[in-house]
């Protein structure tokens, strides 16, 4: 799956959820060391989700908006994980779950995570916030159909998104 996070102006045109590539992170969590990277501000980002459409972050098709009054909290919750990873060590294996190919047994998922990396993505979302802050606009995260029209990807005919 794939997930974006960017930045918007709020307008009332058709096309107002448009993201400028220029202005846009995506994650790309088929990769299991992507996810683990997801997963790290996945949680911190939850309560935004469960705010607007009221659903998990990592439910599919997901759309929701941090706002102008959201942006310090934001950039908050940015600050705490990366005083978080900067706890950890050079690098790490992150337990996500079980995965079960077929005709084997369950395997732990542990992707090897780097702090560096971790601390890139962190002010990558940074600089994203603290942009949407000077320029009077919101950041918007979006994943499954939400990405594909985000990111200005024609739908599949017969595809309704509102």
């Amino acid at each position: 799956m794939r997930h974006v996070v960017g930045l918007y102006t709020p307008k009332k045109t058709e096309h107002s959820w448009l993201l400028d590539p220029l202005d846009r992170f995506v994650f790309r969590t088929d990769n299991f060391h992507s996810l683990g990277y997801f997963s790290l501000i996945a949680s911190a980002f939850a309560r935004y989700a469960q705010r607007d459409p009221k659903v998990g972050i990592n439910s599919i098709n997901v759309k929701f908006r941090v706002s102008a009054d959201d942006l310090d909290d934001a950039l908050v919750i940015l600050r705490d994980l990366e005083t978080a990873l900067s706890q950890r060590p050079i690098s790490w294996r992150e337990y996500l779950g079980e995965i079960q190919y077929p005709r084997q047994e369950k395997q732990p998922l542990r992707p090897l995570l780097f702090r560096r990396r971790a601390v890139r993505v962190i002010q990558r979302l940074r600089a994203l916030t603290i942009k949407a802050q000077a320029e009077d606009k919101c950041l918007v995260y979006g994943n499954g159909v939400c990405y594909r029209a985000l990111c200005g990807i024609r739908l599949a005919p017969g595809v309704v998104y509102s």
